[in-house]
């Protein structure tokens, strides 16, 4: 998309005054309204192990699952549903806030959390026998685990990692055991071609970054945009050289960056620079380039990423045109924190062992993803709440991530009163789902941009 467009679209979509980040009432109750948002975040949602829990009660009531029913793959094999179907994704993209928001205080206890989220995406690569399996997070013994992984848990445990090991956390003992852990995780994927494995013989994958995009039926079948895969796959390969400091990972990086995946004729730079459409809040994506706000969100940090690793100013300019896409794509959907009523009735129901109803055996990765997607529409049928978080917080949120991601100081001030609108809406305290975390990665995301 033409700059002029861009800046058109950003524009037409949001209005208001272009003031400054840092100044005036506006900004304290934003820094207020974060704040509080820190701290309900650590009063319920944290576990024990350093990730976040998906859900709780609003009294921190969690139903974390037992060893026995990850093992029968119950209420499935990827654990959706469940409170522990996230770790590895939201706690790598919450780590990103927890190292800027350390930058920006420089205080012992944002340095202490940050570490806690790290060690726990450090543990979960350590729970599995398969190499270059991620777990999705802990069952109540600490260390039992579903069996399926994704992209969508995977790469944002390199993305995490890799930030708190560049912004001056760890010493350097930390910093060598997480650059090691990175390359036994990826050397791992690359003797499976890429291809993100599940903890069980024979159960199959779930995500591929050398081939992108895969048709499959369904909506939640793990299909991946080549938008997705090529700048997750990039960035893993470009983050290792910096971290491990070997030439084949970055000889690697420029090979696949010029290279053309299958299932498309343009290069992954191309990719990199055309974006993606991203659907509306509540839609089911339209594969392959036109991906949910929230899966698809850390796809613009890895694009981000990758812009400041790297050198080459036509290769730079390239990766900042996708950034900019994807910020006018995103940008629209921002204002839609007005639609959630904080005081709604809607229901959240935490007990998710109801789905158990539907169980049934899981032969292979397929069969879980056919099973689980049957419990999703039984699940949303029982927590309305839980839509209504996703659809009017989880997505505007997302979207305000997307445009601060861009780094371009115009973009982000033509979308700032929406953005501030959304980060103040919420009463964080009233909010079921652990997703607000993103409202902590875009302030601190704007901090950095501040003079």
């Amino acid at each position: 998309m033409p700059s002029h467009a861009i800046a058109w679209a950003l524009g037409s979509v949001l209005c208001g005054s272009l003031c400054a980040a840092g100044a005036g009432p506006a900004a304290d109750d934003e820094q207020r309204s974060v704040e509080q948002a820190h701290r309900e975040l650590w009063r319920r949602f944290m576990s024990p192990h350093g990730t976040l829990y998906d859900y709780t009660a609003l009294d921190g009531t969690v139903l974390v699952p037992s060893p026995e029913e990850c093992a029968a793959s119950q209420p499935n094999a990827l654990g959706w549903w469940t409170p522990i179907e996230n770790g590895a994704f939201f706690g790598g993209l919450y780590l990103d806030a927890l190292c800027n928001r350390w930058r920006a205080t420089r205080t012992a206890a944002a340095a202490d959390e940050a570490h806690r989220v790290a060690q726990g995406l450090l543990k979960l690569a350590e729970a599995g026998t398969t190499p270059g399996f991620i777990a999705r997070g802990f069952a109540a013994d600490g260390r039992s685990h579903y069996a399926a992984s994704s992209s969508d848990q995977t790469y944002p445990w390199f993305y995490g990692l890799w930030r708190y090991a560049q912004c001056g956390l760890p010493d350097r003992a930390g910093r060598a055991r997480v650059a090691a852990t990175m390359e036994r995780v990826a050397l791992g994927l690359e003797a499976q071609h890429w291809q993100m494995p599940c903890d069980r013989a024979g159960f199959g994958h779930f995500g591929r970054w050398a081939g992108g995009f895969a048709s499959a039926h369904g909506t939640l079948s793990g299909a991946e945009p080549q938008f997705d895969a090529a700048t997750r796959f990039l960035f893993v390969l470009r983050a290792l050289h910096q971290v491990t400091g070997k030439a084949r990972w970055l000889e690697l990086y420029r090979a696949q960056l010029a290279a053309t995946p299958p299932g498309t004729d343009q290069t992954r730079l191309q990719i990199c620079a055309a974006g993606v459409h991203y659907v509306a809040p509540g839609e089911p994506p339209r594969y392959p380039e036109s991906p949910p706000l929230w899966t698809s969100a850390s796809s613009q940090a890895a694009l981000r990423a990758l812009l400041e690793m790297e050198d080459a100013a036509g290769v730079r300019a390239q990766f900042q045109r996708g950034l900019d896409a994807n910020a006018a794509s995103a940008a629209r959907f921002i204002a839609n924190f007005r639609s959630y009523a904080n005081g709604n009735p809607l229901a959240f129901d935490i007990q998710w062992r109801a789905l158990n109803a539907a169980w049934k055996p899981q032969p292979d990765i397929g069969a879980a993803v056919q099973l689980a997607t049957v419990q999703y529409r039984a699940w949303n049928k029982q927590s309305p709440r839980r839509v209504a978080e996703a659809d009017q917080m989880r997505d505007p949120l997302f979207a305000a991530w997307i445009v601060a991601l861009a780094g371009q100081a115009r973009l982000s001030a033509q979308a700032r009163e929406e953005m501030r609108g959304a980060l103040t809406h919420y009463r964080w305290e009233t909010l079921h789902t652990c997703l607000f975390f993103m409202a902590e990665c875009v302030h601190w995301q704007l901090r950095q941009q501040e003079p």
